[in-house]
């Protein structure tokens, strides 16, 4: 007897996509997070199938005796239709059941149509409910100058127009690193920040990590970041003010959409009295100012390797 294949699933995390072995693909005894996690495709194609499957059954079971139901002259679509109009407790009109046996399957269609449009309401409310941060981010990070000093920035704003209140962020670095056993270990690094937390965050957000002698990241040149798989996971989590429930969101970046020598460009804009926020420019970068005035060569050694 063959040994049964282990069974795989593909998930995506961030942007990143990993094979779990070993796992169910759907775990049906966690219905409610399963049905949560589908997109609205899913879940309305999964309410039509569930619904014609329910009619399609009571139809076959009023067929299996027949005159149970009044004025079944076409056959099983008659029984289908009238499946259809038990289910959603509309009333009867020219078609009817006849027999003791018609009206307990009635009944008991009835009753399940009553729950299922109890629980289709429910999933219905749960899915609209679920609070979401509307939280953009850049699409790379930047290394450059920051206060005289070499620093790791990420930018995101908030696209909602009230304020995410006691927002707080972090910045974590995963890579796989070799431990003193030799052992290849993927380690994770929270990185310190300037200012991790924000009474109101309502427009945009620099989240800057100081590169230190003692940051994990100090002296690290790109191939090293490919070469040990590195991840910038940054989160953000906040109240928002108007559901007034915790809302977050997260962003990642690896080696190839971290920018040396760069800075994001200024989008706060003060007219007349008011602050512009341009997100038109939200992604764009810039040479940062040490870069600009020290030549080519100075811009290829801290390329090469960071803040040594």
């Amino acid at each position: 007897m063959k040994p049964r294949k282990a069974k795989s699933v593909r998930v995506l995390l961030g942007g990143r996509k990993f094979t779990k072995i070993g796992v169910r693909t759907r775990d049906w005894r966690d219905a409610y997070h399963v049905i949560l996690a589908l997109n609205w495709s899913q879940f309305f194609l999964l309410i039509v199938l569930v619904y014609v499957a329910l009619n399609l059954i009571f139809a076959s079971i009023y067929q299996l005796q027949p005159g149970a139901v009044a004025n079944t002259t076409r056959g099983y679509l008659d029984y289908l239709f009238f499946s259809i109009e038990t289910l959603s407790t509309v009333g009867y009109g020219y078609m009817y059941p006849v027999t003791i046996y018609a009206h307990i399957v009635a009944s008991v269609e009835i009753f399940i149509g009553l729950l299922s449009v109890a629980l289709v309401t429910g999933l219905m409310f749960a899915r609209f409910s679920r609070p979401r941060a509307r939280i953009l981010f850049s699409k790379v990070a930047v290394v450059g100058r920051f206060d005289g000093n070499p620093a790791l920035m990420v930018r995101v704003a908030n696209e909602r127009h009230n304020p995410i209140l006691e927002a707080d962020v972090s910045m974590t670095l995963i890579r796989v690193e070799t431990t003193s056993d030799g052992e290849k270990f993927r380690r994770q690094h929270d990185l310190r920040l300037m200012r991790h937390h924000s009474a109101a965050f309502a427009l945009s957000w620099t989240i800057i990590h100081p590169i230190t002698a003692e940051s994990p990241i100090h002296g690290f040149t790109h191939e090293e970041m490919i070469k040990s798989d590195l991840l910038i996971a940054v989160s953000v989590t906040g109240l928002d003010e108007i559901l007034e429930q915790t809302v977050h969101a997260r962003g990642e970046y690896n080696a190839d959409s971290i920018l040396c020598d760069r800075r994001f460009v200024d989008i706060l804009i003060p007219s007349d009295g008011h602050t512009i926020l341009d997100l038109t420019r939200f992604h764009d970068t810039e040479h940062s100012p040490a870069t600009a005035a020290s030549g080519d060569a100075h811009a290829h050694t801290h390329r090469t390797r960071l803040a040594e």
